[in-house]
């Protein structure tokens, strides 16, 4: 019994579904949005929270060395599994009980805990992408395997590039004084002889 609830509830996820932000501003690089928002993705999937800015450039110098103490930790927990037979056995009979009950609870459970997850991403997520620059607008649900950075940039506007044009100013005598009055290149070129 405990084997065929276990089966039933396994659909009961609560990882997190696929989100991807809409942002409102429009970002001046569509390349550069993408990186910080894969950067801010990884950043908030590993539990940041805040100081994401700091927390990249921390993160990519110290990944060596978390590798380095995963791999002593993992020879050091090998020895301590021998005495959970016991326990194991105990905990099978409430398991036991608790399938009965937890069946009609766990439904509703897991949707409780997966949307509390989504919205503490979401949070996350829309803190980072402001700490880069972007507001986010809005959020678009996703298929699971669905790369939520490229859907994101697809979406975004890209600003227009700022125009540095020389502006024209042309003088104008009126009354003994000089006035600077401000012209487009257009209005230059139809004033001009070649215009």
């Amino acid at each position: 019994m405990a084997a065929a609830m276990a089966t039933a509830l396994g659909g009961c996820s609560t990882k997190p579904r696929n989100f991807a932000a809409s942002v409102s501003t429009p970002v001046p690089d569509r390349v550069a949005f993408e990186q910080d928002y894969r950067t801010c993705d990884s950043l908030v999937k590993a539990g940041h929270s805040s100081g994401f800015k700091t927390a990249a450039t921390t993160t990519a110098i110290s990944a060596g060395a978390v590798g380095a103490g995963a791999g002593v930790a993992a020879l050091g927990a090998g020895g301590t599994y021998s005495g959970f037979g016991a326990a194991g056995a105990a905990a099978g009979a409430v398991m036991a009980a608790a399938t009965v009950v937890g069946g009609f609870a766990g439904f509703g459970i897991t949707r409780m805990i997966r949307g509390g997850k989504e919205r503490k991403f979401k949070r996350n997520m829309s803190a980072c992408l402001s700490e880069y620059g972007y507001e986010v607008a809005d959020w678009e649900k996703l298929k699971k395997r669905e790369d939520a950075a490229a859907f994101a940039s697809r979406g975004v506007t890209v600003a227009e590039p700022v125009r540095t044009d020389p502006v024209l100013i042309e003088a104008v005598v009126v009354e003994d004084t000089v006035e600077p009055v401000e012209t487009t290149p257009e209005a230059v070129a139809l004033v001009t002889p070649e215009g």
